[in-house]
């Protein structure tokens, strides 16, 4: 299965500075038609008390989706993390989004949140799909950490992330984690990162996306590929972002990703 342009999706991490209206105008200028969502963070964050049409309209305004969005984490607090997570995932169904980002901060919390989590998605027909996501500095950094949690959680429903960027911070590459994941993979990011595990422009990195690609066409993979340049300018100079970016459409092209035919 071939990997076309259509799956590609911008993030608000590039520019975390911007609100969403300026993001989506911006991101859609450079061709992309889909967003991933925060909760928290990032300037463009969604506030789940507001109404999803209001959110729905901007997104149309620009001729963008969301496809996916991030939840925010399990925490020792437990009940109130757990209903702050279902109810974040009721809202990313309202927007459209198909995939949730299931977040804790410790390994503990992942095993201890998955099942009641997973058990309100389906009892409450929430119908979106939940991934596990590595990220260096967080309690799921490395491929054992990643085992770790998957084993315990030991839930088909519960579906992965291979975040290539992150695996490459820590030494790890993505054919290593896209082993260890296998058919759980839900959803892809990418980032360019250098030796010394900086994002960097699309092509001056150590990121194999040839090989990526391949590998992903051959699995047939037909999930969204989320797009991540989070450059040590992007706070003071957004204007480069928005300019690597494009950069960024164009190598991925030359790399294996065929351009959507309308």
């Amino acid at each position: 299965m071939t990997l076309t342009t259509d799956q590609l999706v911008a993030s608000p991490a590039c520019i975390p500075q911007w609100a969403l209206d300026e993001i989506l105008a911006a991101y859609a200028q450079l061709g992309f038609g889909k967003f991933e969502a925060f909760c928290t963070w990032c300037a463009s964050a969604l506030d789940i008390h507001q109404p999803a049409q209001q959110y729905l309209e901007l997104a149309r305004k620009h001729e963008m989706v969301f496809t996916s969005m991030h939840l925010p984490p399990i925490t020792d607090d437990f009940d109130d993390a757990l209903e702050q997570a279902v109810a974040t995932a009721r809202y990313a169904q309202s927007i459209g989004a198909k995939v949730v980002l299931y977040k804790a901060q410790s390994r503990e919390l992942y095993v201890r949140g998955a099942k009641p989590l997973l058990d309100r998605l389906e009892s409450e027909n929430i119908n979106v799909i939940p991934v596990l996501q590595n990220h260096k500095g967080t309690p799921i950094t490395t491929l054992d950490d990643f085992k770790q949690v998957i084993d315990a959680i030991a839930d088909p429903r519960m579906k992965t992330l291979l975040e290539v960027g992150h695996f490459q911070r820590v030494g790890v590459s993505w054919q290593q984690g896209m082993d260890l994941l296998d058919q759980s993979i839900a959803l892809v990011h990418i980032n360019e990162i250098d030796d010394d595990g900086q994002s960097v422009p699309f092509g001056q990195g150590r990121v194999d996306f040839q090989g990526l690609f391949a590998a992903l066409s051959e699995r047939n993979y037909t999930g969204e590929i989320v797009v991540e340049l989070e450059l040590d300018t992007r706070k003071t100079d957004a204007q480069r972002t928005v300019n690597e970016l494009a950069n960024a459409l164009t190598y991925l092209k030359q790399m294996g990703i065929k351009e959507t035919q309308s």
